[in-house]
């Protein structure tokens, strides 16, 4: 079921963005800092070069010109990055993925509905999280979060001042 590889994907980006208290957005770079040059699970580090990159920036693009973006360089980015990581869990990676079954009724808005809100860093709920599943949390922390913030032009999270790329462009919030 499309919800189980989500559900999997979400679990992960906890390590990034998202506490209210600005020092508890550190923890998670321990958790990246532990991850040999190869990267988590056999994943190979990719060259900044091999990451796509929009022609100008995101927040000056339409619809079409996103549409477009997203499907001839972020999809097949991703879906390689994903099938690494898990080739059989992975192996219908594509919009939906992320956007879930109904993103076009909803105009691929994000963060998605579909994916699992997301606790604060820090958080007892977002610890347990990022134990129960270091292997993802790695992987998103490591290699996912950084290309997607990169394919889109985004600044990276700023823990003083609660801006710039996060998980929380994607995922939900938890109450």
């Amino acid at each position: 079921m499309m919800r189980s590889g989500i559900y999997a994907v979400a679990m992960a980006a906890l390590a990034c963005g998202g506490a209210a208290e600005p020092e508890r957005e550190r923890a998670p770079t321990s958790v990246g800092a532990e991850v040999a040059e190869e990267g988590p699970a056999g994943v190979r580090r990719r060259d900044e070069n091999e990451i796509p990159r929009t022609a100008k920036p995101w927040g000056e693009m339409d619809g079409d010109e996103r549409g477009r973006f997203m499907g001839e360089a972020v999809v097949p980015y991703m879906r390689a990055l994903f099938r690494e990581y898990d080739e059989e869990r992975y192996a219908r990676f594509n919009c939906a993925s992320c956007h879930g079954p109904n993103a076009s009724e909803r105009a691929y808005a994000m963060p998605s509905p579909e994916l699992m809100a997301l606790h604060p860093s820090g958080s007892d709920e977002q610890r347990a999280m990022v134990e129960a599943h270091p292997r993802m949390v790695q992987f998103m922390f490591q290699h996912v979060v950084p290309a997607m913030r990169t394919m889109i032009g985004e600044r990276e999270f700023d823990p003083a001042t609660g801006e710039g790329f996060s998980c929380y462009f994607c995922h939900p919030r938890a109450e």
